[in-house]
């Protein structure tokens, strides 16, 4: 006998074990008890496991987000690896360096000191034609004095000293930003006309002894600048704080009782196969809502903002800060296809035998090579 027939038989041992259980399936679908699965018949199991499905796919996105809200703020050092980034986003360093050039050059009043200064030289019976010259010259002088503090302020920003200032400044103010999520402003971070701020005194003092260091004595005579960066802005700020308060409370039990649910769904499902692939697939369905929700309110956000905030800077912190709800929707989206597939593969439908007798073809060449050098992989 030819080393071809027993494979044969055993393919033909194979399609009538695969006949006999899509029958079985069939009967059972029908009403009918299975011969080995039990009494699975009743009008209420497919409606109950669909309402638990559809139950799951909800809860699944919430607890996403609720682990995020919990996370980002019950954990210190995530929260300061997740902001860490955004000291050295391009973005992020040219809005902080604008607004606080912006905040030093306004209250510096450079423009007046500097037409101030030419009309005291002009008064001093200088010719025509010089004091018309040193006229002509105010408008650059003051550019020129705003672009030295710009290319001071930039310098600072892109230095590591301004990187280590950011983590060691968020690392500080990281219960404070709890009060913010929870409505009650602090001294470093405070919530005002629908904005979360921060507070760039800090920052601010120290370049402005960097400018006077530097012979800008001009800077001596300011007071200190309680300026603010908006870090996140919205019309719905209170609503956020109470969807964050109650998603914080919920994140720990929320993913336990998503696998509860998915237990009795497979308890009493009539087919269990068909309601783990069709759970599975729901939710991976429903990973997918939420990632295209993200981009959308991302937009909606972004249009919502006054024309003076930075909207390149907004856009990165928005990004940053839903890092780990992206990360995590992912994970889940490729771990739920992944259960999916191997469910439907692995069961005895036409198409799943067909793509393990088709597999086991491909392979066979490779396992009979590795039979004659002595590798045996058994069954597998």
């Amino acid at each position: 006998m030819s080393d071809a027939e027993p494979t044969r038989e055993l393919s033909e041992v194979e399609e009538l074990r695969a006949e006999v259980a899509r029958l079985r399936e069939q009967v059972t679908d029908q009403g009918a008890p299975a011969p080995s699965s039990g009494d699975r018949t009743g009008w209420w199991r497919p409606v109950v496991v669909t309402v638990l499905v559809v139950v799951i796919a909800i809860l699944t996105p919430l607890g996403v987000v609720a682990r995020w809200a919990h996370n980002e703020v019950a954990d210190t050092d995530r929260y300061v690896e997740s902001v860490t980034p955004l000291a050295s986003d391009p973005a992020v360093q040219e809005a902080m360096t604008n607004r606080i050039t912006e905040e030093i050059t306004s209250r510096l009043q450079v423009q007046a000191v500097t037409d101030q200064a030419i009309d005291a030289l002009s008064e001093r019976g200088l010719p025509p034609l010089a004091a018309s010259s040193l006229q002509a010259l105010g408008t650059p002088l003051a550019n020129a004095i705003e672009s030295f503090i710009h290319d001071a302020v930039a310098k600072f920003v892109e230095s590591d000293e301004f990187k280590t200032a950011w983590i060691e400044a968020n690392r500080q103010a990281h219960t404070q930003l709890v009060a913010v999520l929870t409505g009650k402003d602090t001294g470093v971070v405070q919530v005002s006309n629908n904005a979360v701020s921060v507070n760039l005194a800090a920052v601010i003092d120290t370049i402005k002894q960097r400018l006077s260091d530097r012979g800008f004595a001009l800077v001596d005579r300011l007071p200190t600048v309680d300026a603010q960066f908006t870090i996140f802005q919205s019309a719905d700020i209170t609503k956020a704080q109470s969807a964050f308060r109650v998603l914080s409370a919920v994140n720990t039990w929320l993913p336990i009782l998503v696998l509860v649910l998915l237990a009795v769904a497979l308890a009493i499902a009539r087919n269990r196969r068909r309601t783990l692939i069709a759970t599975m697939l729901t939710v991976a369905a429903s990973m997918l809502l939420l990632g295209v929700g993200l981009n959308i309110f991302r937009i909606v956000y972004l249009d919502a903002l006054p024309s003076d905030v930075d909207h390149a800077a907004a856009g990165a912190i928005y990004d940053t800060l839903v890092y780990f709800i992206r990360l995590n929707l992912r994970a889940i989206l490729v771990l739920t296809l992944a259960v999916a597939f191997i469910a439907w593969v692995s069961g005895p439908g036409g198409a799943a035998v067909r793509v393990r007798r088709g597999t086991s073809r491909a392979i066979g060449p490779g396992r009979e090579g590795g039979e004659r050098v002595g590798l045996d992989t058994g069954q597998f």
